[in-house]
């Protein structure tokens, strides 16, 4: 774990530094982007977080006391030139939030290579066949750009890459739904965002090793079994403190967890258009909205988890001034309470801070459970 703890270690991590030194990096904001593409240009994609930084000085200058503290981090950080390491920067219209974050520091960051890549909000073929074409256009600007080739031989390459690590991710997660799990929330959320933040051959061969290791552990006993779903969470410090107080996170619903890899792409026949149809209908977050349908899906996929992983009670953790997620807090509590299924809503900062009233309903939410 010591390695993977270095990987998820604040940007640029050690990985990022030594890559650096013959290649290029290019960083992009969510897990909506297919980075597969990057890959297979020999770029390192890393998705941009701004872990351990602690103001939002400049953040503040150019973002309203209504966007999310998510993307006035990582602006403060961008402002301070504490990304430029990056060769390039994707963007997407994610969130309004997301959208002004990228518009700032397009104006006022010099990152050599930006790009604005547009992601359908439906899933339906219509919007597969626009995304697919998004998807040339972007592989094509690449090309342009970095004066390189990325063949269909490529493409298939990196899924295959991408593959072994989801497939890896996945049985990592095996390992939390036994009676006894044998890694606890801190250590899954640390695996699944150093995933996202170093080569993937390097984190392919570290899970491997970790994998190896866990089989021989002793399990974690007599703690109610959470899930954790909502915003973006790229800080185990969060989980921390539930876990400090008596539960144990044994799944989530999280870009930065399972969500992230738990559809896998075809290899065969035409890469793009199977890279489309894995990311345009993985498990949605809220930023979908194919008609309501894509609900029934998070529904779905989350009732799913909670049978399979044995989940006690749910999490819902929603990023102050998140309009997808404050919706979707809404639209859970009735069917939750419904099913039965035991719900508590947090609102939390990007940076985990004045943690008292968190504590505090955490606690009592640990004892509705024991």
């Amino acid at each position: 774990m010591k390695k993977i703890n270095s990987a998820a270690a604040p940007l640029p991590n050690p990985w990022i530094i030594k890559w650096k030194e013959t290649g290029k990096v290019v960083g992009y904001f969510c897990s909506y982007i297919p980075d597969e593409i990057i890959h297979a240009a020999n770029i390192l994609p890393v998705r941009i977080t701004a872990r351990g930084h602690k103001e939002t000085t400049y953040g503040d200058a150019y973002l309203s006391r209504l966007n999310c503290s998510s993307a006035k981090f990582i602006l403060d950080k961008a402002l301070q030139n504490q990304y430029e390491f990056l060769d390039g920067l994707v963007a997407f219209n994610s969130c309004d939030h997301m959208r002004r974050l990228y518009d700032n520091w397009k104006y006022k960051v010099k990152t050599p290579y930006l790009y604005f890549l547009s992601i359908p909000h439906h899933t339906d073929e219509e919007a597969v066949d626009w995304f697919i074409n998004e998807l040339k256009n972007f592989k094509a600007s690449l090309e342009k750009k970095f004066q390189v080739q990325i063949t269909e031989e490529k493409l298939r390459s990196s899924i295959q890459i991408y593959n072994e690590m989801r497939h890896l991710l996945t049985e990592l997660y095996e390992f939390r739904k036994i009676e006894a799990p044998k890694l606890s929330g801190i250590e899954a959320l640390t695996i699944t965002t150093a995933a996202s933040a170093i080569p993937k051959e390097d984190f392919n061969n570290l899970l491997k090793q970790i994998l190896k290791e866990i089989v021989n552990r002793e399990g974690i006993e007599g703690k109610p079994r959470l899930m954790l779903i909502g915003s973006i969470l790229d800080d185990p410090s969060y989980v921390k403190i539930i876990e400090d107080l008596g539960g144990l996170v044994v799944t989530d619903s999280l870009c930065f967890g399972a969500r992230y890899f738990w559809n896998m792409p075809d290899t065969s026949e035409n890469p793009l258009e199977n890279l489309a149809v894995k990311y345009l209908r993985k498990s949605p977050c809220p930023r979908m909205i194919d008609r309501g349908s894509d609900y029934k899906v998070r529904k779905e996929f989350v009732l799913k988890m909670i049978k399979e992983f044995h989940v006690d009670g749910v999490i819902l953790e929603t990023m102050k001034f998140c309009d997808f997620w404050t919706a979707e807090r809404f639209m859970t509590e009735k069917p939750f309470k419904e099913l039965g299924i035991p719900l508590l809503n947090l609102e939390r900062e990007y940076v985990t801070a004045n943690i008292g009233q968190m504590k505090t309903r955490v606690q009592a939410f640990m004892e509705v459970l024991e």
